[in-house]
């Protein structure tokens, strides 16, 4: 999109870009006609597949007929609207004053914070009585004009609420019109959003503007969910000891969970935030901090609190135990998930009823990525006769990734039947204990990396079939592509781990009771075993073939992606110690798995003794990686 500046989109000649979001780009253009500066929002076609490309179509224009509907003197104006050779634009008046956004990150004064979001309240009660509901209440959507007026923009992700408009919610089943995480009130993550979801993000900016802070961050869209459905609210006097007690009832009750528990519209909250201004009692006020704080953490009923003269909503209420649950669920599908990681302490390490302690990995930032970790010692009833207590089969580290344990012993390495020459002669390997992940690294696993500027974004956002992927929530559980050997240790890094050896990757891949081809043993792989050749054209769910797993229970050891190790290509017998291991010296290294995919001379082979060697620069859509971290027994 970034070929659009100097060029011409009819009468609008782009100037310069403004923004980036997930629908479209937005440029700072010059209206040849009337001569002023404009800004022209212009639908980003190649971020979406072609096959969705005619719901986007209808929900651009919507949002162009709905905004140009619109007068209000802090709702940014429509000037225009129209498509040129494809690209469908709208274009708004241009403001020169930044954004609410630029202006945050110290506490302002609780007035003057007041006093600027007031205009926008007004804006949403207007828009409110349009049966329009924004859905992205940000302050990056509060621009401001010369003078420091606000304004409020972007309705891409509106949502018109009526008979007329039944089909409106099927407009956001791309995923890319669901709001923005740290703003969005809980039930919006359900796709259903009322007017009090506007009230609620609103409550959250303001929050920000007078603490400084957001009430909840984490480092995936659903790290923010969890801490919405599980923590009590921050209270704002955390931050600004000296906080009036009645402004931080008004932020507590305006960020309640549930609809029904906030201010009823956005007229009640205005009246809310003027009366705060003028010295006056909010209707707040008469219920105390502690008990707005335990309803929405579901200490105490609503019923059991001190009623108050506010009238009844017809909001539907957000079940927060009901998405909890949810949460759980997909937790377990999806064996766990990266994006629990903000999280640490809620979900205990599985292991049976005699292993309850927790091996704990450090962080990158504690030790570096091969040092070993020495599991926690729980002692005996009598403390003079200390015993070690067994490892845990599977735990999670400190990121909340699942690893399974691989015991130490001796395997068979390799093989001496038809296969991969390099994979001869057969030899016995011995290896120390480990953990492996249990699945390939996710899209959504390695985005929390990208996310905390550790890592790099991969090389492209799309797979073999499909042009959104790595950022399209719908593949979040898919193993994460376009990564080089480099990129794949910085993430391991990030998680205080590191790429498997490939002997160790063949013994978490075949166990060591038999020399077995696959890692279900030596029936030949079908579509139901492992994503083969002949499958699906593309990637798979990581947790997909459950018939598939290895000895160990590990997902995706054959299949889906080839997996990069630390190995340096090298003749068997494998030695650890002849150099192949070196971190720092160039040459090819192994990738061990199979593919869906045919590439690079190879058959389409997943036994677990195939060995694939590919440049360390090399990225591509059939190359994944799981991590591995040392266990000192």
């Amino acid at each position: 999109m970034s070929g659009l500046i100097g060029q011409n989109l009819g009468r609008y000649k782009i100037l310069e870009l403004l923004g980036e979001g997930g629908m479209a780009t937005v440029y700072k253009a010059y209206d040849t006609r009337l001569e002023r500066e404009v800004a022209v929002k212009v639908i980003r076609r190649d971020a979406f597949p072609p096959g969705e490309m005619v719901m986007l179509l209808k929900r651009f224009e919507r949002e162009s007929k709905s905004l140009g509907r619109l007068s209000h003197p802090n709702i940014v104006g429509v000037i225009d609207y129209g498509d040129f050779e494809g690209l469908p634009y709208l274009v708004m008046v241009y403001l020169a004053g930044g954004t609410l956004k630029d202006r945050l990150g110290q506490p302002i004064a609780w007035r003057n914070a007041i006093q600027m979001i007031l205009p926008i309240a007004h804006a949403l009660e207007y828009v409110h009585g349009q049966n329009i509901i924004n859905r992205d209440v940000k302050p990056s959507n509060i621009l401001l004009t010369e003078s420091g007026q606000p304004m409020l923009t972007d309705f891409g992700l509106v949502k018109i609420f009526g008979d007329q408009e039944k089909d409106a919610t099927h407009l956001t089943s791309s995923g890319t019109g669901l709001g923005t995480p740290d703003y969005m009130a809980p039930e919006q993550w359900t796709g259903e959003p009322t007017a009090q979801s506007d009230l609620y993000s609103l409550g959250v900016v303001l929050y920000e503007m007078i603490t400084g802070h957001r009430p909840y961050t984490a480092d995936t869209p659903a790290g923010v969910l969890l801490k919405q459905a599980t923590e009590p609210l921050p209270l704002p006097k955390r931050y600004v000891p000296d906080l009036p007690r009645d402004v931080e009832s008004v932020l507590l009750k305006a960020l309640a969970k549930e609809p029904k528990d906030r201010y009823p519209d956005m007229h009640t909250f205005i009246d809310e935030l003027q009366s705060l201004l003028a010295g006056r009692e909010v209707m707040a006020s008469s219920v105390s901090t502690a008990q707005l704080r335990d309803q929405m953490t579901g200490k105490v009923k609503r019923s059991d609190l001190p009623t108050t003269n506010l009238p009844p909503t017809s909001g539907r209420t957000f079940p927060v135990l009901l998405v909890l649950a949810g949460l759980l669920v997909l937790a377990t599908i999806a064996g766990g998930g990266y994006w629990l990681l903000t999280t640490p302490g809620i979900f205990a390490p599985v292991a049976t009823p005699t292993q309850q302690q927790v091996v704990v990995i450090p962080s990158s930032t504690e030790a570096p990525p091969t040092q070993t970790v020495a599991p926690t010692i729980t002692p005996t009833a009598e403390p003079s006769q200390p015993m070690e207590t067994p490892i845990p089969s599977e735990f999670r580290d400190q990121k909340n990734v699942p690893m399974i344990l691989i015991p130490a012993g001796t395997f068979t390495m390799g093989s001496d039947e038809t296969g991969d020459v390099g994979s001869r002669p057969a030899h016995e390997v011995n290896v120390d204990a480990f953990y492996i992940d249990k699945f390939e690294v996710t899209n959504e696993m390695y985005d929390a990396c990208v996310y905390a500027v550790e890592c790099r974004k991969p090389q492209q956002g799309g797979s073999a079939t499909r042009n959104t992927y790595f950022a399209n929530p719908v593949y979040a559980k898919f193993p994460v592509l376009y990564v080089d050997w480099k990129m794949a240790n910085a993430y391991c890094e990030w998680r205080g781990a590191r790429l498997p050896t490939e002997a160790e990757w063949e013994k978490a891949a075949r166990g060591s009771e038999d020399a077995r081809l696959y890692p279900w043993g030596n029936q030949e792989p079908d579509c139901s075993l492992a994503n083969k050749v002949g499958c699906v054209a593309d990637t798979t769910p990581v947790d997909q073939h459950t018939a598939g797993v290895s000895p160990y229970g590990v997902f995706g050891m054959s299949g889906n992606v080839w997996e990069w190790t630390s190995t340096l290509f090298k003749a068997y017998p494998y030695k650890v110690d002849d150099g192949r291991e070196d971190p720092k010296a160039s040459g090819e290294r192994i990738a061990r798995g199979g593919s869906w995919h045919v590439f690079g001379g190879n058959s389409g082979n997943v036994r677990v003794d195939t060995r694939f060697k590919l440049d360390p620069g090399y990225f591509g859509g059939y190359v994944g990686f799981r991590c591995a971290v040392s266990v000192d027994q």
